[in-house]
């Protein structure tokens, strides 16, 4: 029935309930607010969907003036809109989407009615997504909306979020990808384009088109024109009514509706939105620049906040190059978004070209595209761009890790640290001549406050600074930081960096370390075997004593184990296969959370659990889930992997780690192991 003539259609229109038409008409004619449309005067537009004939356009333009309800009529290069009294827009595609562009017709450019990008990008006081929400900002978010991945392919936009945002810490877990992946396929929902204030970083990769109004009386467009934007979500005819439900129970506004396809106007994200704050938009498809409306929209909605979108055509591989360069400034240089846009290559974002247009006539003619950027208040970082370095491997320091304090633990005297940090986005110079500064607190409390750091002009004293791994990375070394507190054995220290880059803005990161592992002693039993370990942590040494085996072993620091040979006394080597026997001998899997050992042997990993195995640690693994959340004196319990069940005591320690009757018991006691003189054993060489 698609193809009836729309003459026979509007016989039919007329035909309908009166009562439904008096009803209607009590409502205005121009509806924003889908809940308050007549389900009768919708229905009526999908059955134009149904009923009408692909044909010359103008002949349609006629065709549908013939609806007594038909309040307007717009007309693009592949797209056909229409509405009827009291009714929400209605789409009719006048070609089917291509892989070549991201929807849009190639026209020559023209500049947006409303130019947001206008200020210099250093004017603009910087900021951090999410920067609202206190500590928690650490934890930041992503979502990424891919409808037309199975059009796209491997130059869908979105995958490079999705590549690169899980490897920084504050987005590790916390990106949310969703991507049709076959045309039949549905990922993404309704509620997915109405949970962005979930979210820190929104990247929306899609098709758009425009219509322009056609007058009374008029074939051809007005420059009265409406961007449309493609949100890939698909229906039949039989779940129509389901949908306009659906949309009626969310009460927004900015909906238009095609024959199998539910599109969005820009004024869906301010109905949804009315204030953005501190957040990061990606619009990635054609021809949003040219009406202004994308614009004005966001215009009036950005708090605080960068959205980039494409002024004309562009092809799905020039938009990937270009973002692909954007997001590594922004995250591998740390810089905030305009800053970021700005030094992006002139050749990503300015008179990029689509292709020819070859007009009768005349010669061939060059089409071209602009990256374009709104944006309003704070100039948002999209990662906290200041880290922890660790000490020891220059990479960044992470959670729970015994951290080099100096001083005696536990001697009533303040101990002293030294600190690496590592701050992204700016120049030496930029930070110099912005006066930014630093503060650091441990535990709650500020022992470096608003400390100047660059430049670097005294040799001799406790702040030395280093270039990066690119003009905009500095490492600073704060040393003999004096804490103002008498660290305590075995515990956790609460570090907090604060990189001010104005008076109320700031980079932020939070880490937990520890002072390290006291002497413990360790019982590791299984059904048939019991090994008591000794470790003391003064000389890294380990004595285990293996009674089903009559053996004893040792191990120190450089990775040797040592072992009592009948009739050659006490041997000691680093032979693997000797490793690989000592591994055996333990009941459970001693790659429990993948520990690396830097010192030490493999039997270290046994003691070393204590100080890499933390509730904190735990709380961040995904195959950790907590079954007992300890509070006051009682026991933290997680379960690992479905089968191990690791506790903590009410100082937050390793207590015991139980898979099945296999333990190993923890108990915090001082301990003196002195080694045994011993020879170094090794295979002799046969050159």
């Amino acid at each position: 029935m698609r193809f009836l003539y729309l003459f026979s259609l509007s016989l039919i229109l007329l035909a309908c309930n009166e009562s439904n038409k008096d009803k209607a008409s009590a409502i205005n004619e121009v509806l924003d607010d889908f809940s308050k449309m007549p389900d009768s005067v919708i229905l009526k537009g999908f059955s134009i969907l149904d009923t009408i004939q692909l044909k010359p356009v103008a002949e349609m333009v006629k065709e549908l003036r013939l609806i007594p309800e038909l309040q307007e009529i717009g007309v693009g290069g592949e797209l056909l809109s229409f509405r009827l009294k009291n009714g929400p827009t209605m789409l009719i595609k006048l070609k089917d989407f291509s892989s070549e562009t991201k929807g849009g017709n190639a026209s020559v450019t023209v500049p947006p009615i409303t130019v947001l990008n206008n200020s210099v990008p250093d004017e603009n006081p910087a900021n951090v997504v999410g920067a609202q929400r206190g500590e928690n900002r650490q934890n930041k978010k992503a979502i990424l909306l891919a409808p037309y991945a199975w059009q796209f392919g491997v130059a869908d936009d979105p995958l490079i979020p999705f590549n690169k945002l899980p490897g920084y810490r504050n987005y590790k877990g916390r990106v949310t990808y969703k991507a049709n992946k076959t045309e039949s396929e549905q990922r993404i929902s309704f509620e997915d384009y109405l949970s962005f204030n979930d979210y820190d970083v929104v990247h929306f990769s899609s098709h758009a088109l425009k219509t322009c109004e056609v007058e009374e009386g008029d074939v051809e467009p007005s420059s009265k024109c409406r961007t449309y934007i493609s949100s890939g979500i698909k229906y039949e005819k039989k779940d129509r009514q389901e949908l306009i439900n659906l949309i009626k129970s969310k009460n927004v506004r900015g909906i238009s509706l095609e024959y199998g396809e539910l599109f969005f106007i820009p004024k869906f994200f301010s109905d949804a939105y009315p204030k953005i704050n501190n957040k990061l938009f990606v619009f990635s498809a054609c021809e949003l620049g040219l009406q202004g409306d994308l614009q004005t929209t966001f215009n009036s909605i950005l708090q605080n906040g960068q959205l980039f979108y494409w002024q004309n055509t562009i092809h799905p591989l020039d938009a990937y190059k270009s973002f692909h360069n954007l997001y590594d400034r922004m995250l591998q240089y740390g810089e905030p978004a305009p800053t970021a846009f700005q030094n992006m290559p002139n050749s990503l974002k300015n008179n990029i070209p689509f292709y020819k247009n070859l007009k009768t006539g005349s010669d061939t003619e060059q089409i071209y595209n602009f990256l374009k950027m709104a944006t309003q208040g704070n100039a948002m970082h999209i990662i906290e761009p200041v880290s922890f370095i660790d000490p020891k491997t220059g990479e960044e320091l992470q959670e729970g890790v015994v951290y080099p304090f100096e001083g005696i633990l536990e001697d009533d005297q303040p101990d002293e640290a030294s600190f690496i940090m590592e701050f992204l986005g700016y120049t030496t110079k930029e930070m110099e001549d912005k006066g930014m500064s630093f503060s650091l607190k441990i535990d709650g409390k500020t022992v470096l406050d608003h400390i100047s750091f660059v430049p670097d002009t005294d040799p001799n004293d406790n702040i030395e600074v280093k270039a990066g791994k690119n003009e905009k990375t500095t490492l600073v070394t704060f040393k003999g930081v004096h804490l103002k507190k008498d660290l305590k054995k075995t515990s956790s220290v609460k570090l907090e960096a604060f990189f001010h880059f104005s008076e109320k803005n700031y980079g932020y990161q939070m880490i937990n370390v520890s002072t390290g592992s006291s002497d413990m002693r360790i019982v590791v039993s299984s059904s048939d075997a019991t090994i008591t370990m000794f470790f003391d942590a003064d000389n890294y040494g380990l004595k285990a004593i293996y009674p089903s085996e009559n053996k004893i072993l040792y191990s120190d620091e450089e990775g040797y184990i040592y072992i009592n040979a009948p009739g050659k006394g006490w041997l000691k080597t680093k032979m693997i296969q000797m490793f690989g026997a000592v591994a055996h001998l333990a009941p459970i899997d001693m790659d429990l959370t993948g520990l690396s050992m830097n010192k030490g042997s493999v039997m270290h990993k046994i003691p070393n659990f204590a100080s890499k195995i933390t509730i904190s640690s735990l709380e961040k693994e995904p195959r950790a889930v907590k079954i007992i959340d300890g509070v006051g004196p009682e026991n933290t319990v997680f379960l690992f992997d479905g089968r191990v069940t690791v506790t903590f005591d009410s100082q937050n320690r390793l207590e015991s780690i139980v898979e099945g009757a296999s333990t190993f018991n923890y108990y915090y006691e001082e301990q003196h192991i002195t080694f045994p003189n011993a020879q170094i054993f090794s295979m002799p060489s046969f050159q």
